[in-house]
């Protein structure tokens, strides 16, 4: 199990570090700055590094330190559900609605699947395998929703002030802010669904693993 988590930890990390590089190994300082709030403005990108720090963090960390601190928030049920939920939803959209869009060649490609296919894939094998510490609550779902609500805040304010926008359906300029709030509240409907989904399935999992075979009588 040692070996998975690390194997799935490294995985995490190498699709947002090469992601980064792709978008700004060639871009001058100025621009470079630019690609960076793009880089933070992805969602994929963010739910892919909250995996790989929740991932990395309890392999790492020891004490009661601010990291020893994070790790042992990563592992309980309830973050791990919302991380699971997060990154459920990136790989969704992704191949429902947005991989037809485009066609990554190269390094592209490679940085394209890990993050929308692989890290996604293994985390929800990590939570079925491992769980969590502790019982997700059914609140736990609840408190997966602010993290993705303050992204489309911020996504529209951005989008106001730039003119650039991460994702089509999120584009006010294009589509007007009715029809991107209607997608909003989709959005924010399939996340809330997803969520209590994955809370379900780790409540369930976490009875199970209490369940133990009653002893043979001779």
């Amino acid at each position: 199990m040692k070996v998975w988590r690390i194997a799935i930890a490294v995985v995490a990390c190498l699709g947002p570090a090469l992601q980064y590089w792709l978008m700004t190994h060639d871009q001058t300082l100025a621009t470079g700055a630019i690609k960076t709030v793009r880089y933070f403005s992805y969602f994929t990108n963010l739910s892919n590094l909250l995996a790989a720090a929740a991932l990395v963090a309890p392999l790492i960390a020891s004490g009661d330190t601010s990291l020893g601190r994070f790790a042992a928030w990563a592992e309980r049920a309830g973050p791990r559900v919302a991380i699971a939920t997060y990154l459920t939803i990136t790989a969704l959209v992704y191949h429902l609605i947005l991989a037809s869009e485009w066609s990554p060649k190269g390094l592209d490609l490679v940085a394209d699947t890990i993050l929308h296919t692989v890290t996604p894939l293994a985390y929800l094998i990590d939570l079925a395998a491992r769980g969590g510490e502790g019982e997700a609550r059914w609140i736990a779902a609840a408190k997966a929703l602010p993290f993705p609500a303050l992204f489309a805040a911020w996504t529209e304010l951005h989008g106001a002030l730039s003119g650039w926008y991460p994702y089509p359906f999120m584009n006010a300029a294009k589509h007007g802010y009715p029809a991107v709030m209607l997608n909003i509240l989709a959005m924010s409907a399939a996340f809330a669904g997803v969520a209590l989904i994955l809370t379900a399935l780790s409540r369930v999992r976490a009875r199970l693993a209490l369940v133990r075979p009653a002893p043979i009588s001779a």
